[in-house]
């Protein structure tokens, strides 16, 4: 079995663990290389739908791993037990599920040792979340697959609420500016290009109630163009 792009980066972020529990899984890739490797003594993979759990099990028959492997039916978190949480993977959602889920199973998100948390829309809304909630964002790297980037966070509840922050904050992230991640660059070009699509949609629009968003948005506009130009852009 090989992992790549995303699920690689998943992986890789992954700390050996007794219980590493994938919340919508799919083939179960990401539990299965990590029992294969050593990285987790026991896996369980849960999804609220039947299709990716029947194809959880073929990987699961395929690679013999009936024993350290269960498959469970359920939304989010609900599946996990208090005493299993552990190591936590919630990837190939959206953002705004992510942190619903998280929302509607506080006790068990915040018993987990570590929760990774890899959005595919709705980035923005993690961050804010996260530090709302009293978790702490540990770490943050960002893989590219195709033409895609992807972002992974690391995050631990402590219960130390983080009270301001701006929006470059919410959208790029303290930890890739601090570590200068290698793909920043091109996350940070990513999200003008988006940005400049935001801020003509509304101007488009036309309605005289949004001219302060309009100012907002363009604001965050301006600020990312400046960050991508101090990165040598």
């Amino acid at each position: 079995m090989v992992l790549k792009g995303r699920l690689k980066l998943i992986y890789d972020m992954i700390p050996p663990c007794d219980i590493l529990s994938d919340i919508g899984t799919d083939h179960a890739l990401i539990p299965a290389f990590a029992l294969l490797s050593g990285r987790c003594k026991r896996a369980i993979a849960s999804d609220i739908k039947s299709g990716p759990l029947e194809r959880a099990e073929r990987t699961r028959k395929k690679y013999m791993l009936m024993n350290s492997m269960e498959l469970r039916v359920g939304s989010g978190l609900e599946p996990i037990r208090e005493q299993e949480a552990d190591v936590i993977v919630m990837a190939g959602m959206g953002g705004a599920l992510i942190t619903e889920l998280i929302y509607e199973s506080m006790d068990i998100a915040q018993k987990a040792s570590c929760i990774l948390i890899q959005p595919m829309t709705n980035k923005e809304l993690i961050r804010p979340f996260l530090w709302e909630n009293g978790f702490e964002i540990i770490d943050e790297c960002l893989a590219c697959e195709g033409s895609r980037i992807y972002l992974v966070i690391s995050t631990k509840y402590t219960g130390k609420r983080k009270e301001n922050w701006n929006r470059i904050q919410e959208v790029i992230g303290d930890v890739l500016l601090n570590k200068k991640d290698p793909l920043l660059k091109d996350w940070v070009k990513e999200h003008i290009r988006k940005q400049k699509k935001a801020v003509s949609g509304l101007k488009r629009a036309k309605t005289t109630y949004n001219a302060e968003k309009i100012n907002m948005e363009e604001r965050l506009l301006k600020e990312l163009m400046l960050l991508f130009n101090s990165l040598g852009g």
